[in-house]
Order: structure tokens, then C-alpha cells, then sequence
């Protein structure tokens, strides 16, 4: 093929024959708009986006599906093109949530709350996961947009978490067909595609039918080339952009596929595929499970020697020391177990050290463990004593070794029972944490890369080997890196291959990792039926716990729940929490009271979904029943006649102003309510509102319903027409505290309530420690209710990014296994199978 010319903006370009005129334009640094283009799919021309304008040619084609032509003058930028490509993107936003992109509070907003809130559906760019990498929002931004003419038509599907690893919320998707693209593109046949009509027209499986029974493979590449945060990695997905891709191979099997490891501040997110091809393809377990396995809190993070019956944390240097006692007059009686999931050059350095201590090696396959017939050939030469030490890297070891062998070293990165009996236990960086290279089953030999920090005191195994080594008194071992260890390996065969095709069957995914189920650590895998250890039950009492008389979703994210608990509604007053405990293992979570009814023993409250607690407990339904509640809670407000009192709430303070608009109304106050949402589907109690204050008044951000913005612009409105003798708002801590300063500068009286910065709710742990004033208070204790000018709105805000990483990683990564084998037929918007049943 010869080279064309043409002419874009005035600007002369030269390119392939065959090349689009997107792609002449981008070879030209030219930007046109598009969100369904990728340079790894044929054009699609769905989004209408990057239309332009070419002399001669009618209408307004779009240029990734027009092939350029020679002498072709193509306009790429003019106001009429501005404006038809606003109202594609008004179109598109019609049915994707964009409140915060009109909201005239978005940048404080942004700047106070720089990371998302880990809501469950998405309703606004504050809740959404992929906030930073969207590029519907950054076409909208870039456009100025701030004005949106048509109203938004919220679909309102439930957040999708029926498969093992992604998590798919409908309502942003815009039907870009990227996802079922590539599906098509990297499997043949796409397990995903656009199902039903019209407007409720969405991506979907065949018959909504789980993913694990749709043919997914669970490759990612779906939710790799995503635009716009409909799917999601669940594992990823509140850990932000990521800040480097780093290329390395993965180790969990002999496969050893290339991969590129995405890593944030020390932590690893994903292997990601290195190409949209088949050929680059992942397993499941490689694109989701290895993040899961470096962050996992079974990871051991100290080293361990044994005193008696417990194992005592120490220092590299006493541990160290402690192996090479244990070893020292064992030679030719050792034992090396070495899992082949090791770098090159670890397992060389630990086949010096068996050579040197005279002792012998076995090397086991990646997946292999204690049952493997080689581990138990070791149980006869411990029981004959030809074996009195074993070292191992992993859960390699039948129980008949780890009881009765004299000396156990084990080298490894989780805890297991192997560690639990060792004499000395030292934690190895491992997977994206340590370096080397890896021989695959093809015989080939890859480059890994360290993309992630290994936790706590963990070290790379090449390191400890040669760090026990020289305690030993052994030779050879006096390396500074693991690359002066790579050119003296000469005997590397190639290991055993894998039976079966992971990355094409989930099924035949590897069962183990340095003999550790993989299913203990990454929950999802055994949704494809790896198998698990056992875990121990806890027996559940017949009737105990707290009956859940009703629950229902009032707004989305926003669940209703009114609970039988007759002692908490006996002494309620307006302004208390109480502690919920969903499970009798479940974290101890504060709950604002929306209302109570002594007579009938119940209490009710608004819960908003946003993180792990509230997510278990939305995920109750009617007639389940709560293991714990505990309350009420807190100090009540002081009800007294003020005059005229202003109450302001949002998200869950719409329902937590309930109370306090009644006792303060019957306490002959005029009482005003303002409640805000950033769009009108997002309202709810507004008739129960009605009915205990004087006067409702209701602000979107969007200007869907009532006053265009929020609380701020009720409060100076309500301000300027009336004398306002109290101020209280209820909501997040950023609307909380927008509107004091605002009320400080009209010198009206402000409390706020405190419970969004309450973890235990006993004082305890104190996290809700606030300054207010020159005091030091806990919101759950002394509060939650404190006067606004008086708190520290800055130290606070510090205080609550300070558990952010642990709050992410505290959501659990477990699947409803039932949920997954039986679907329900029957799906709202007429999804479904149509079988009725």
C-alpha cells in the first residue's frame, strides 16, 4: 500500500492507504471526540461523537469509520459540529448519572473529598470508581458543559455482583460496545452482548445467566477497555488510578504468561493483559487472584522462632540466627521442599545450599502440595531419622513431617499449618514483589519485574537463602542483587506444563500456590469448585437476633429498615444511634435512629450503602433478622423553643432530620426543612417530611427538583427573607461544613452531627475524635451533635483519610455461591429468560 495525502484543519497530512480519518487525524496530534474507538477494534461508529465535516460529502460522517482519500479536506472543528456533539453528549447523559458535572459545588466538593466514596451504584462522579479515568466525564469537562437540557432518566438496575470478580453497575453504561467487542475479538465468541430494546437496551449474558455459566473466561479485558466504570475489577476498584505499569511475567503456573502489573503506591491492582489478542490472554487467577494473594491478611509479615509452644516475632538478624543454629549439625540430613512457582534464581540458590549442606532437594510442581507422592516420601526418612531438617517454601509438607521432624525452616508468604509448626518461620516477598527470571513450560525465559512492596518485614528469597547461607559459614552466597545470580544458572529445565487451558477454561485453573489453596485466599475461586479448607460455623440460636419487619430500597443506595427491638424504641430520643451488628462476626457499625415506636417495640432507620457493614446489612431482606443492636446511643439534642429552626439534611440526614423536625415542631418552633440531593431521584421522605415541619424545601445539584445546589443556597435564601434562630444540618462532612461557614458569616447559632466520622461507636477505638473548640470530644460519646463554629474541619478530615486504604481493603472479596448456581429467571425491565418462573 502506497501513502495518501489529505488535509485536516488546514493542516497537510500524509498517511497509509486504508488509515480512517481519525486515525490521519490523530498521526497529525489532531484530538477528535470518541468513546467507542479503540485502536484494537474494527471502527463501530456508535457514540457519533467524532463526526466532522468533509467538502463534499452530505451530513456529518463520523471519522473512525471513513476511510481517508486523497485530496480530502476534512474540518474537524466548527461550531456546528460543537453543537451537534453536544447534544450527542446531552443525549448520552440522559441515561448515565451526571449531577456532579452541573454542580456548581464540584470543585470544593473534589477538593475536600479528593478520593470517591465507596458507594454501590454509582449515582454521581463522587461515587463512582473510575471517576479519574472516565472518558464521559472528561469529554463533558473539556466541552464546559454545565448545563444539561434534558432530564435524567435514571434506569435504576441493581448493581451486579453475581460473578466472582467484577462487580457491573448498568446504570452508566452507554452502550459504546467496547466489552463485547473485544469478548468477540480475544474469544471468538463474545459472552456478553447488547440485550433487550429501547431504552432498556443494556449489555448483558444470554438469559442473564451468571457469567461463570455464560463462557466468560474472566480474562478482564472487558473491564481493561471499559470507558466509562460500568464494570469493574471488585478487588481494584476503590484502590484509584493506577500510577505505574510495570511489564513481568506471572509465576502462578508454568505457563509463566506475560503480563502487565499496574501498581499504586506500593501496591499491586491487577496483572492486566498485555495486548488485546488472544495470544496475551489471561486466566482468571492471573488477572484477579495474584493482587488478591500479595494483599492478603494471611500473609506472613515477621519473622517467627519458636519459644516452646508460641512462635515470637524477632528480627531478621536473631531469626537468621536461629535457622542457622537449628541447621548447623544437620548436615547431610536436610531436606530442601521448593515449590517450582519460584524465580530462577531462587530455586538455584536453594540447590547450593542443599549441595553445600549435603542434603537433598525436591522440587515440586506449582500447584502440588502436602500430597504430592514426592512431600510424602519425606514422612519415612523423618520417621527413620535420615531427615532431621526440612526446609521448605511452602505449604509443601504432609502433617507426619511438620510434627515429628526435629528442625522446620519454612520460607513462605502466608500463614499455614505448615508455619504454624515450624521451628523457625521467615515471610518471603513473592509474585510482583520480587524480581528474577522465570523459565515457562514452552521453554522460554521471562523478565519479573518488582511492581509492588512486600508487607512488613518481608524479604525477596534470594536474599534470606544467601543471608542464612553466609550465617552458616557456606561460600558463594555473597550476592548484592538477584541479577548477579542469573548468568550462573546453567542447569534450568523446563517445567511441567499445565493439563488443561486455564486461560480458556476457569475449571483448569491451578488448585494450589506453594501448596496453599488458592480458594482460602482469593474466596471467588471457588465459585469454579477449587476446593477450600473447611471453615468452622458458628452455630446460629433459632430466633436470636434482631427481626427485620422491613426493608426496602428507597432511593438508590438508600435502604429502609425498620427492625423489632423494643428496649432501644422504649427509651429513644431525637439525635441517638444505635450499633449494628449484622452477623455475630460483622464489624460494629452507628446507625442514626430515623424514627421509633414504643408501643410496637420497633425502631427504624435509613442506611446508606457505602462501604462493607452497610453493604451486609443491605443485602438483608424482610423477615432475616440482625445479630446486634445495641442503643440508643449518643447524646440527644436538647429540645427547647429556639423560634425558627432551619434543618438541613442530605444523603442519609434526609431521614435523620425525621425526629428531630418532630420534637422540635411539638416544642412550638417554626420548623423549616431543606433537604438535598444531587438529583431528584435521589429524593425520598419528602410526604413524611411534609407532615412535621412548616415548611419543606428541596435542592438538587443538578436543578431537577427545586432550588439549583444545595443546603449552602437554602440557608442563604431562608436567610435573607427570615431571621433563622438555629441552624442544624445533618449529611456528609462536606456539605456539613460548606454551610457553617456560611452560617458563621450570618451569625446564625450551627450544630452539626458528627456519626459520618463514628467506626465503633463506644469511644474505643477513636476514630471520632474531634477538636471542637479548645476540647478535645468523640463524636460518640460527647456527641454526635456539636456546634459547627467550634469544630476543626481540617483536623477531621485528616483524621478520616487516615483509614482510607484500610476501609478499602477491609470490603470483602467473598461471592454468594448460591446466589451464582441459582439465578433467579425473573428480571426487572424485561430482562429475563421470560420463563416466569
Amino acid at each position: 500500500m502506497g501513502n495518501i495525502s489529505l488535509t485536516i484543519d488546514g493542516q497537510p497530512v500524509e498517511v497509509e492507504e486504508g488509515a480512517t480519518v481519525l486515525q490521519a487525524a490523530r498521526k497529525a496530534d489532531i484530538v477528535i471526540p470518541t468513546i467507542c474507538d479503540h485502536k484494537d477494534l474494527n471502527p463501530y461508529g456508535a457514540c457519533r461523537m467524532c463526526i466532522v465535516e468533509i467538502a463534499g460529502v452530505r451530513g456529518f460522517p463520523t471519522s473512525c469509520t471513513t476511510p481517508a482519500a486523497p485530496g480530502m479536506q476534512v474540518v474537524t472543528q466548527s461550531a456546528r459540529l460543537t453543537e451537534l456533539r453536544n447534544r450527542t453528549l446531552e443525549l448520552m447523559f440522559s441515561g448515565h448519572p451526571n449531577s456532579c458535572l452541573v454542580c456548581i459545588h464540584r470543585e470544593a466538593c473534589e477538593q475536600y473529598r479528593p478520593k470517591v466514596t465507596k458507594a454501590a451504584r454509582s449515582t454521581r462522579c463522587g461515587f463512582c470508581a473510575n471517576r479519574d479515568e472516565c472518558d464521559l466525564r472528561t469529554m463533558a469537562l473539556s466541552a464546559g458543559k454545565n448545563e444539561l437540557s434534558l432530564p435524567t432518566l435514571y434506569a435504576s438496575y441493581n448493581l451486579e455482583r453475581d460473578d466472582p470478580f467484577m462487580d457491573r453497575d448498568y446504570n452508566l453504561c452507554v452502550l459504546c460496545g467496547k466489552c463485547w467487542r473485544i469478548c468477540e475479538k480475544i474469544h471468538g465468541k463474545p459472552a456478553i452482548s447488547i440485550i433487550n430494546r429501547g431504552k432498556w437496551a443494556r449489555i448483558g449474558t444470554a438469559f442473564d445467566k451468571s457469567h461463570v455459566f455464560s463462557g466468560c473466561t474472566f480474562c478482564g479485558a472487558c473491564i481493561d477497555i471499559c470507558p466509562t466504570g460500568t464494570l469493574t475489577d471488585r478487588f481494584a476498584r476503590w484502590q484509584g488510578k493506577a500510577e505505574a505499569d510495570t511489564p513481568s511475567a506471572c509465576i502462578l503456573c508454568s505457563e509463566g504468561c506475560s503480563v502487565v502489573a499496574q501498581s499504586k503506591g506500593g501496591q499491586l491492582l491487577a496483572y492486566t493483559m498485555t495486548g488485546f489478542n488472544k495470544e496475551a490472554g489471561l486466566c482468571a487467577l492471573g488477572r484477579f487472584g495474584v493482587a488478591q494473594i500479595v494483599a492478603s491478611n494471611q500473609r506472613l509479615i515477621r519473622p517467627l522462632v519458636r519459644e516452646g509452644e508460641d512462635l515470637i516475632p524477632y528480627d531478621w538478624q536473631v531469626a537468621i540466627g536461629a535457622a542457622a543454629e537449628g541447621l548447623k549439625d544437620c548436615a547431610g540430613a536436610v531436606a530442601l521442599v521448593i515449590s517450582s512457582a519460584t524465580s530462577r534464581e531462587d530455586r538455584f540458590l536453594y540447590a547450593q545450599l542443599a549441595e553445600q549442606l549435603q542434603g537433598r532437594m525436591v522440587l515440586l510442581p506449582a500447584e502440588a502440595g502436602e500430597d504430592d507422592p514426592q512431600a510424602q516420601a519425606l514422612a519415612a526418612a523423618v520417621k527413620d531419622g535420615t531427615v532431621r531438617a526440612v526446609i521448605a517454601n511452602g505449604n509443601l509438607l504432609p502433617q507426619e513431617v511438620t510434627a515429628k521432624v526435629p528442625f522446620l525452616l519454612i520460607i513462605d508468604c502466608l500463614h499455614s499449618p505448615a508455619s504454624n509448626c515450624a521451628s523457625v518461620a521467615l515471610p518471603a516477598a513473592v509474585l510482583s514483589e520480587s524480581g528474577g527470571t522465570f523459565r515457562t513450560a514452552a521453554g522460554s525465559v521471562k523478565q519479573l519485574a518488582i511492581s509492588s512492596r512486600a508487607p512488613g518485614d518481608a524479604l525477596p528469597e534470594w536474599r534470606i537463602v544467601c543471608d542464612l547461607a553466609q550465617a552458616l559459614g557456606l561460600t558463594g552466597f555473597d550476592f548484592e542483587s538477584v541479577e548477579a545470580v542469573t548468568p550462573l544458572i546453567t542447569d534450568d529445565p523446563a517445567p511441567a506444563p499445565v493439563s488443561g487451558d486455564p486461560r480458556q477454561n476457569v475449571r483448569d485453573l491451578t488448585p494450589r500456590f506453594r501448596g496453599h489453596l488458592l480458594a482460602d485466599v482469593v474466596p471467588a475461586l471457588a465459585a469454579f469448585g477449587l476446593p477450600t479448607t473447611p471453615a468452622e460455623t458458628i452455630e446460629e440460636t433459632a430466633g436470636a437476633g434482631f427481626p427485620i419487619i422491613e426493608k426496602r430500597e428507597i432511593a438508590p443506595n438508600m435502604h429502609f429498615f425498620k427492625v423489632k427491638a423494643e428496649k432501644v424504641a422504649q427509651f429513644s430520643l431525637p439525635g441517638q444511634f444505635v450499633i449494628l451488628m449484622t452477623k455475630e462476626t460483622s464489624e460494629r457499625s452507628p446507625f442514626t435512629l430515623v424514627d421509633w415506636d414504643a408501643a410496637e417495640g420497633t425502631i427504624s432507620l435509613v442506611i446508606e450503602e457505602v462501604g462493607r457493614s452497610s453493604r451486609e446489612l443491605a443485602s438483608l431482606k424482610a423477615g432475616d433478622r440482625i445479630a446486634h443492636v445495641s442503643g440508643p446511643l449518643g447524646m440527644p439534642l436538647t429540645i427547647e423553643n429556639k423560634g425558627t429552626v432551619l434543618l438541613g439534611g442530605g444523603c442519609y440526614g434526609i431521614g435523620a432530620i425525621f425526629p428531630l423536625a418532630r420534637a422540635l415542631r411539638q416544642a412550638g418552633n417554626r420548623v423549616i426543612c431543606a433537604i438535598e440531593a444531587s438529583s431528584a431521584y435521589l429524593l425520598y421522605m419528602q410526604k413524611e417530611l411534609a407532615t412535621v415541619c412548616d415548611q419543606l424545601i428541596i435542592a438538587t445539584k443538578d436543578g431537577s427538583e427545586g432550588v439549583r445546589g444545595g443546603i449552602q443556597e437554602v440557608l442563604m435564601q431562608v436567610a435573607a427573607q427570615e431571621p433563622v434562630d438555629q441552624f442544624i444540618a445533618v449529611g456528609c462532612t462536606f456539605m456539613m461544613r460548606m454551610v457553617t461557614e456560611i452560617s458563621r458569616t450570618l451569625n446564625i447559632p450551627t450544630l452539626v452531627a458528627l456519626n459520618p466520622i463514628m467506626v465503633d461507636g463506644t469511644g474505643m477505638c477513636g476514630a471520632c475524635r474531634v477538636s471542637v473548640g479548645d476540647k478535645t470530644r468523640f463524636a460518640c460519646i460527647d456527641g454526635p451533635i456539636f456546634d459547627g463554629h467550634g469544630v476543626d474541619w481540617d483536623e477531621l478530615a485528616s483524621r478520616r483519610s487516615a483509614y482510607a486504604r484500610e476501609e478499602v481493603q477491609a470490603l470483602s472479596q467473598s461471592v454468594d455461591l448460591n446466589a451464582l448456581m441459582h439465578q433467579p429467571h425473573e428480571h426487572s425491565h424485561g430482562g429475563g429468560c421470560g420463563c416466569g418462573r
